[in-house]
């Protein structure tokens, strides 16, 4: 098996040297583009908030969430501060994470049965307007823990799933997209834990998520877009080492 995986990322790495696969130069492969669904209903969400609390405090207080009550529904304010805070973009184009060439091949949404004001829906997260863009009605009585495959450990009303749309970066980087992608996914998903710790939200790195469940709910193109991580989210957590994260106003 450890020779496998050496030979995988042996190749990945020569991949970075000849860019094999590459269709495009460099400087021809737009940067900064993401998907918008015009058409839908869109969610303007409220500008993200300060946090009275360091980043020291902040990282010695995350862990996994494995308790809260997903009856109790997640406020825009929140999702606002922590989609803008961990993925928001600047006024430069650029991101608050790294991607490789500025080509942020990741998307990111939102599957919730309880967000504020909201009935259970898909959604798509638009970091230029910062907003949620509403895809889809969930069915009646949709059970959140039909995308996760060890449900029993699982307290989540609301899934954010991390999608790579392969041709963004492939043109550039050919064969080191898929470990671009990843890394990228990565930072994204440090992001949401941290700025979810503040705010008090349980959150988990998930990666036993049903691909062709989400992949039907998404209705992502096969071939060309797919999950890649996704991060569990939930009210009420009990863990007393949250309570102290508070909105600076």
């Amino acid at each position: 098996m450890n020779l496998f995986l050496s030979h995988i990322h042996e190749e990945l790495r020569r991949a970075r040297l000849t860019r094999r696969g590459a269709t495009d130069k460099a400087e021809d492969v737009p940067r900064g583009i993401h998907k918008r669904y015009d058409r839908m209903p869109h969610i303007a969400l409220p500008t993200p908030v300060r946090l009275a609390t360091t980043l020291a405090d902040t990282l010695h207080k995350r862990r996994s969430a494995d308790s809260g009550d997903p009856e109790i529904p997640v406020s825009l304010s929140e999702i606002g501060t922590l989609f803008g805070l961990a993925l928001g973009k600047r006024a430069n184009g650029s991101r608050n994470y790294p991607s490789g060439g500025a080509l942020y091949p990741i998307e990111t949404y939102l599957i919730s049965t309880a967000l504020e004001s909201e009935t259970p829906g898909v959604f798509h997260y638009n970091p230029t307007e910062h907003a949620l863009e509403r895809l889809l009605d969930l069915p009646d009585h949709f059970d959140m823990k039909s995308i996760a495959r060890h449900p029993e450990s699982l307290p989540l009303s609301s899934l954010i799933v991390f999608t790579s749309l392969w041709h963004r970066s492939s043109a550039k980087y050919g064969d080191l997209t898929y470990q671009h992608a990843l890394i990228e996914a990565g930072h994204m998903s440090e992001n949401i834990l941290l700025v979810a710790c503040a705010l008090g939200l349980g959150v988990r790195p998930y990666a036993g998520f049903e691909d062709d469940r989400i992949a039907e709910l998404l209705d992502l193109e096969e071939g060309s877009e797919q999950t890649v991580h996704t991060i569990t989210l939930c009210k009420g957590v009990s863990d007393a080492t949250n309570a102290e994260a508070v909105f600076e106003n």
